[in-house]
C-alpha cells in the first residue's frame, strides 16, 4: 500500500475534531492546492452546523459566536501541539471568517514528502512491470473506428489503475469496457460504459475516420507545428518522424482519455486539437526534466560540479521557494490519493476516473514550466551555490518520476529530449 501523508494529516483532523474518521461524509476538512502561503494547506469549518452530525450539542450550540471549537472545548492551539506527533506537525492554525486554516511545517514537509515519493515511486514502477490483466473490451466493441480505440486505451489505464491499487481493493477480475449499455446481459461481472466519439460538427458517432486515421490527422498537425518552429527538416528526418509519430500517439490517447470514461468525447476534426499541444507540452516538460538531469552528469563527468549527494546527506530546508513547496505538496504528496481516487469498486459502483489524472498532469506542467521560467537549476558551480542546487536536483529527479508514472499509468512512454 502506498505511503500517503496527506490522507494520514486529513484523518489526524477528524480524529482531533470528533474522535473519528470512518463514518464522514463529503469532505469537511478540504485540502487546498493553490494560495498555500496564505490559505495554508488545510482547512475546515468551525461551525457547529457544518458538524453536527457528529458532536453532541448543547443549549450553547444557538449562541450566534459558538463555534465548533468551542463546542468540543479546543482552541486552535490545542490542534498545534497534537500535531508534533504527526508525520508532518502544523505549525499555525488562523481562523478566517467561518473556517480555521491550518499550516503545516514545510520544511518537514518537504523531507517527509520527497522520502515518501522515493518508495511509492518503486513500489509503483514494480507493480506496472507485471502482467495482470483485469479488464477486456467487449467483443461486439472491437473494431478499427475512434470508439473502439477509446474502449483499449481505457483498457489499458484500468488495468494499471487495478494492479496499483489491488492492496485495498475487494476482487477486480471480470470487469468489461463496452460502449453498448444494451450488453450487460452478455457478461457476468462488472460492465463499464464507455461513451462514444462523436464528431463535433455533427454530434453523431464518428465513423468516416477510424482510429488510424485520427492519428495520422494528429501526427500531420504536429509534424506542421514542429516544422514552422524548426524548419522543413522535421518532414524528412528519420528520428524527428519518429518523434512526431509517437508524439501524435501520445495526444490521441491524452485526448481519448480527458473526458470523463462514461461521457462521448467530442473531437473537432477540422481544426488543430488543444489537446494535442496539451499532450505535446506534457512531454516537453518531461523533456525538459530529463535534459536538466542529462546534463548535470555531463558536467559531473567533465569535472564541473561534484557529484549529487545522497538524498540522506541533502540538506531540503533549502527549498524555500513557493513553487518547490506547491510541487511538493500537490503532485510529489499529492500523488497516492490521485491514484486512489482513480477508481471506486464496490458491491454497488465501478468506477474509472483516468480524467483525473490527465488534469493532474496538465496543472503539474504549468507549474513545472512557471518554475522553470522563475529559477536557474544548473547554476555556477560556487561552493555557497551548490547545497540549493543539490536539493533541487533531487527533487526535481523526483518530480520527474512522479510524471513518467502518471504517463505510464495512461499508457504514453515519457520523452528524453524534444
Amino acid at each position: 500500500m502506498l505511503e500517503d501523508p496527506v490522507f494520514i494529516i486529513t484523518r489526524n483532523i477528524y480524529q482531533f475534531l470528533i474522535g473519528n474518521y470512518e463514518d464522514i461524509k463529503g469532505m469537511l476538512v478540504k485540502k487546498h492546492s493553490v494560495n498555500l502561503q496564505t490559505q495554508g494547506e488545510f482547512s475546515f469549518p468551525n461551525t457547529v452546523k457544518s458538524w453536527h452530525e457528529y458532536i453532541n450539542t448543547n443549549t450553547n450550540s444557538e449562541l450566534k459566536d459558538f463555534t465548533l471549537l468551542n463546542s468540543i472545548g479546543k482552541e486552535t492551539m490545542d490542534i498545534i501541539i497534537t500535531s508534533q506527533e504527526w508525520v508532518i506537525p502544523i505549525i499555525d492554525a488562523k481562523k478566517i471568517k467561518d473556517r480555521i486554516h491550518i499550516f503545516l511545517d514545510r520544511n518537514r514537509g518537504v523531507k517527509v514528502g520527497l522520502t515518501s515519493a522515493i518508495q511509492n515511486n518503486n513500489s509503483i514502477s514494480n507493480k506496472l512491470s507485471g502482467n495482470t490483466f483485469f479488464s477486456l473490451v467487449d467483443k461486439l466493441c472491437e473494431g478499427s473506428c475512434i470508439t473502439s480505440l477509446r474502449l483499449k486505451c481505457l483498457s489499458d489505464v484500468i488495468n494499471h489503475l487495478l494492479v496499483i491499487n489491488s492492496t485495498h481493493l475487494p476482487q477486480a477480475s471480470n470487469i468489461v469496457l463496452t460502449s453498448k449499455s444494451s450488453n450487460q446481459k452478455n457478461y457476468e461481472g462488472r460492465l463499464v460504459l464507455c461513451g462514444t466519439v462523436l464528431n463535433a460538427n455533427t454530434s453523431v458517432k464518428e465513423n468516416a475516420l477510424n482510429g488510424e486515421d485520427f492519428i495520422r490527422l494528429r501526427q500531420n498537425e504536429l509534424t506542421l507545428i514542429a516544422q514552422h518552429k524548426y524548419g522543413v527538416r522535421v518532414a524528412t528526418d528519420t528520428k524527428w518522424k519518429e518523434f512526431i509519430s509517437h508524439l501524435g500517439e501520445s495526444a490521441v490517447t491524452f485526448e481519448l482519455l480527458q473526458t470523463k470514461p462514461s461521457c462521448a468525447v467530442k473531437i473537432n476534426f477540422d481544426v488543430s486539437s488543444g489537446s494535442s499541444r496539451g499532450a505535446a507540452f506534457i512531454l516537453y516538460n518531461c523533456a525538459r526534466l530529463e535534459t536538466i538531469i542529462r546534463t548535470y552528469n555531463e558536467r559531473v563527468n567533465e569535472g564541473t560540479y561534484p557529484p549529487l549527494p545522497e538524498f540522506e546527506k541533502t540538506d531540503f530546508t533549502l527549498l524555500t521557494q513557493e513553487e518547490e513547496w506547491c510541487l511538493i505538496f500537490n503532485y510529489i504528496l499529492g500523488l497516492p490519493s490521485l491514484l486512489k481516487n482513480c477508481v471506486e469498486i464496490n458491491d454497488h459502483t465501478c468506477d474509472f476516473r483516468p480524467h483525473l489524472i490527465c488534469g493532474f498532469l496538465s496543472s503539474m506542467v504549468r507549474l513545472i514550466s512557471q518554475y522553470y521560467r522563475k529559477t536557474r537549476i544548473l547554476t555556477e558551480p560556487r561552493k555557497h551555490l551548490l547545497p540549493v542546487m543539490f536539493a533541487r536536483l533531487h527533487m526535481l529527479k523526483i518530480l520527474n518520476e512522479t510524471l513518467k508514472i502518471c504517463l505510464r499509468v495512461l499508457n504514453i512512454k515519457s520523452v528524453s529530449q524534444m
